[in-house]
């Protein structure tokens, strides 16, 4: 990833965190307009910090209607969890 000088590699467009989680930029805007992931507006964007969307995909996930648990969601936000609990593409 080439970094801009001044620019502080823990926040990401959305393009750069869709690539690190493998999910697509559409994916990563849903998940932060329904509160899935912690997001900052940025006129029609968002900006995300990579720790603390990590450290929310590594919590459990919690079902309120316990229709649903961890082995059979395997939507986006199980597999960004999955990335996130994994540590997968951390940031060098």
């Amino acid at each position: 990833m080439t970094e801009t000088p001044g620019r502080d590699p823990d926040v990401l467009t959305t393009a750069e965190l869709a690539a690190r989680l493998g999910l697509s930029p559409q994916t990563i805007r849903r998940m932060a307009h329904a509160g899935q992931i912690p997001a900052l507006k940025t006129g029609k964007d968002f900006r995300y910090s990579w720790e603390a969307v990590r450290e929310v995909l590594r919590q459990p996930h919690h079902d309120p209607e316990g229709t649903a648990n961890d082995t059979d969601t395997k939507g986006a936000g199980y597999r960004a969890r999955q990335r996130a609990r994994t540590g997968a593409q951390s940031a060098d």
